[in-house]
């Protein structure tokens, strides 16, 4: 993914994004087809920005595809299956939940959806608020499908290998080795099912919103672990620079169940959707057993993205504890702590769940982050649905996203907590506590003076630049300090031993020992797929610090 320094080079060059480089574009990206594809992507990256001075910045178009985590999340699915798929009519028992089959997590003791979107609708109001779900698409034929408000007219994929296919985000359930298709299914059923009569819960009502919405699916991946970076660059810029420059097909709220490591395309995008009042809530991520690193994904642990955490039936963190997992147990992500100040909890697991292999079956194995995502962007939209003319009169768009955001964080649940945790595990495990969706509706939008304006989204991880001072015989230029820095986030939100270096990314920069900086070093350069570019610069640094 390339970025040139202006609007006329890319023009001058006849290079055309999606939007055709409206005004509203942020910066001039294009996705260019690597020339090596068996060389390090960020090799190629640091060759390319030498080669062309027109380009400001080059990241490899990141493939967020975790074998391990494919194997772990198979293995659980083929646990769960008997071949009839009424094993989905049975709760995960490793994990808390009620005795009797139930929607439990609707109810006022959990999220309170089920009585904000009833309170909602008997208000008899009128405007309609659009939802763009980033999945792995729908299935059509699912009794959960909501006909009726889907927006096919809107809906996009952007998958690669899938261009003849541009306008149908439909999931065509391509299966095999870390495919896993469906699961956008899955969260559409949380967040806009239809109405089902499920005989084993004595349960016949709506999944999820029903009314004064309208759901623009964005077909983004072909499963959960297989992600490719610029598949959201295309779907934030087609809501942004091709939806949302008309009121009649304008998007307010993005919500997605995925995620991957450090982009600073994703940052530029989502500073963009920010920008344009867009309220965007995506999943925490998930690991298994601890096996991988279990520290919030992107773009869930942006500034300006609302990061869905998870909390189970009894009140307790989506997390084992230490000796009682398995690495066959799905777990939560959450932290490091200073990213949680824009995060919420929400239920999960054992929550309704459309599985694609059964039309006729609602399930009640949700599991993951991936549940707690949808049921947050539901709560989202009954505000933006009840306040709707207070938001759009905000004086930035902006100030909708912070308005909605101060709802949403002022009115959860802070208090709460099972037994053996105390209040800061609120904050290390649930952000600013549990989501209370009709308790959010009651609260004020106000004129907009009492809003802050959320600090920029970066990808930075400034190893070299804070702790050496960028030291170097011939020292790079800005855009080459950058392309390090993004390169290092990666690492370290992919690596387990950085992780366990820097305390689960507890332990900031500057605070870090002479023992650690040596360790830290020494793990970068043991990284087979770190660039060697990088590579000399951790040299060199190794080197300086051996002299001290």
């Amino acid at each position: 993914i390339v970025q040139y320094k202006s609007k006329e080079i890319l023009r001058r060059r006849g290079v055309r994004t999606a939007s055709s480089f409206t005004d509203k574009v942020p910066v001039p990206l294009d996705v260019i087809k690597s020339s090596e594809p068996d060389k390090n992507p960020w090799d190629q990256a640091h060759e390319k920005l030498r080669e062309d001075n027109d380009l400001k910045f080059v990241e490899p178009d990141i493939d967020t595809t975790d074998e391990l985590l494919g194997e772990l999340w198979e293995k659980e699915e083929l646990a769960q299956k008997t071949g009839s798929g009424n094993e989905y009519y049975t709760y995960l028992d490793y994990w808390p939940h009620p005795e009797k089959l139930t929607g439990w997590y609707l109810t006022d003791e959990y999220s309170q959806l089920k009585s904000a979107r009833d309170y909602v609708k008997s208000l008899g109001l009128k405007k309609k608020v659009r939802i763009a779900h980033l999945d792995t698409g729908y299935s059509p034929n699912h009794v959960s499908f909501p006909e009726l408000i889907v927006n096919k007219d809107l809906q996009r994929n952007f998958v690669i290998g899938e261009e003849d296919k541009l306008k149908d985000a439909t999931d065509p359930f391509d299966e095999g080795t870390l495919k896993m298709p469906g699961h956008g299914t899955g969260t559409l059923s949380i967040l806009a099912g239809a109405r089902v009569k499920i005989d084993a819960y004595g349960y016949d009502d709506f999944l999820g919103l029903h009314d004064l919405v309208d759901i623009v699916p964005i077909r983004i991946a072909k499963s959960v672990v297989l992600f490719k970076a610029a598949a959201f660059v295309k779907a934030l810029e087609y809501i942004v620079n091709t939806l949302n420059v008309k009121e009649e097909t304008r998007v307010h709220i993005i919500t997605m169940s995925m995620g991957g490591v450090a982009s600073k395309t994703w940052a530029e995008m989502v500073n963009l959707a920010y920008e344009n009042g867009i309220f965007m809530v995506t999943a925490a991520g998930n690991n298994f057993g601890k096996l991988t690193p279990k520290v919030m994904v992107y773009p869930a642990r942006f500034n300006r993205v609302v990061g869905a955490v998870g909390i189970t039936y009894n009140h307790a963190p989506f997390v084992k504890r230490a000796l009682t997992g398995g690495p066959a147990i799905m777990e939560g992500n959450y932290g490091p702590e200073r990213v949680m100040h824009n995060s919420v909890a929400a239920f999960t697991p054992n929550v309704f769940w459309a599985p694609y292999k059964y039309d006729s079956v609602v399930g009640i194995r949700g599991n993951g982050t991936s549940s707690a995502a949808p049921q947050i962007a539901s709560a989202a939209a009954l505000y933006y649905i009840k306040n709707y003319d207070a938001l759009q009169a905000l004086e930035k768009k902006w100030m909708i996203v912070e308005a909605i955001k101060k709802a949403l964080f002022t009115s959860a649940e802070d208090t709460k907590i099972a037994p053996g945790y105390d209040e800061k595990d609120i904050i290390k495990y649930f952000g600013n506590g549990f989501l209370q969706a009709r308790k959010m509706l009651d609260v004020a939008v106000g004129n907009g003076k009492d809003l802050t304006r959320e600090r920029r989204d970066v990808v930075s991880f400034p190893f070299l630049q804070v702790v050496f001072g960028w030291r170097k015989r011939a020292a790079p230029d800005q855009d080459d300090q950058e392309m390090f820095e993004a390169e290092l986030a990666q690492l370290v939100a992919g690596d387990l031993e950085l992780q366990s270096i820097l305390n689960e990314e507890e332990t900031e920069i500057t605070d870090m020992s002479r023992e650690q900086k040596g360790h830290f070093i020494r793990r970068v350069l043991q990284i087979p797929y770190a660039s060697n570019a990088l590579k000399e610069q951790m040299t060199f640094l190794l080197d300086s610090l051996d002299e001290q």
